[in-house]
C-alpha cells in the first residue's frame, strides 16, 4: 500500500490558523510519520498556494489515502473540540473563501467561536488552545497511520493499513472519539 498523505492547512501569521502548520511540523519532527506530510511553518499550505498543492497532490498521490487538517471557527460550546468528516474538508470556509474540497477524511480543530468577523476570532484564538488541539490531532493521526492505537487493534490481516484506512474513511468518528474534546 502507498503511504498516506496528510495535508495540514493554515498560516502562522494568524494564531488560530496556525493549527494546521503546527500539526504538520509535529508529524514530521516529533512523530517522524511514515507519510507524505504537506504544510508546516516553513512551507505552509494556505489560501495563497492551496490550489497548487491540491493539484500537485491529486496528480502525484492519486489513490493514496488523504487526511486533511485545518482550523475552524464554530459554536461557542464547540471551542476546543475536534470535528471529523468522512468526506474531507473545504478549506477557507471561515473567511468565505471557496478553495475546494480535499481529503478522504477531514479533521477540524475548533479554535474560536464563530462571529461577524471570523478573521478577528481566529486572530484572538488562545495559542495554548491551538497548541493543545494540534498535539491531540498529531498524536491521533500518528496512531492511525502507524497502527498502534488500542482502538484500532481489532484489525488483523496482511492488509491492516488498507482495512484501517477504509474503515476510518467510512466512519472517522469511530477512530477519534477519544479526543473529541479536550
Amino acid at each position: 500500500m502507498s503511504l498516506p498523505v496528510v495535508v495540514c492547512i493554515g498560516s502562522s501569521s494568524v494564531s488560530g490558523d496556525a493549527l494546521g502548520p503546527m500539526v504538520g511540523d509535529l508529524l514530521r519532527e516529533v512523530y517522524n510519520l511514515p507519510a507524505f506530510v504537506y504544510g508546516g511553518f516553513s512551507r505552509p499550505v494556505n489560501g495563497v498556494n492551496y490550489r497548487e498543492y491540491a493539484e500537485f497532490i491529486a496528480g502525484r498521490h492519486a489513490g493514496n489515502f488523504i487526511i486533511a487538517v485545518d482550523a475552524c471557527v464554530g459554536a461557542p460550546e464547540d471551542v476546543g473540540r475536534i470535528k471529523f468528516s468522512g468526506s474531507g474538508l473545504k478549506a477557507g470556509g471561515a473567511l468565505n473563501k471557496e478553495l475546494g474540497r480535499i481529503g478522504d477524511i477531514g479533521i477540524l480543530g475548533v479554535v474560536a467561536a464563530r462571529s461577524e468577523d471570523n478573521l478577528e476570532a481566529l486572530m484572538g484564538a488562545p495559542f495554548r488552545l491551538v497548541e493543545k488541539l494540534s498535539e491531540a490531532i498529531a498524536r491521533k493521526i500518528s496512531a492511525l497511520v502507524i497502527g498502534n492505537d488500542p482502538e484500532l487493534l481489532h484489525f488483523s490481516s496482511e492488509n491492516f493499513s488498507v482495512k484501517r484506512f477504509a474503515a476510518c474513511r467510512k466512519s472517522p468518528s469511530n477512530y477519534f472519539t477519544s479526543f473529541n474534546s479536550l
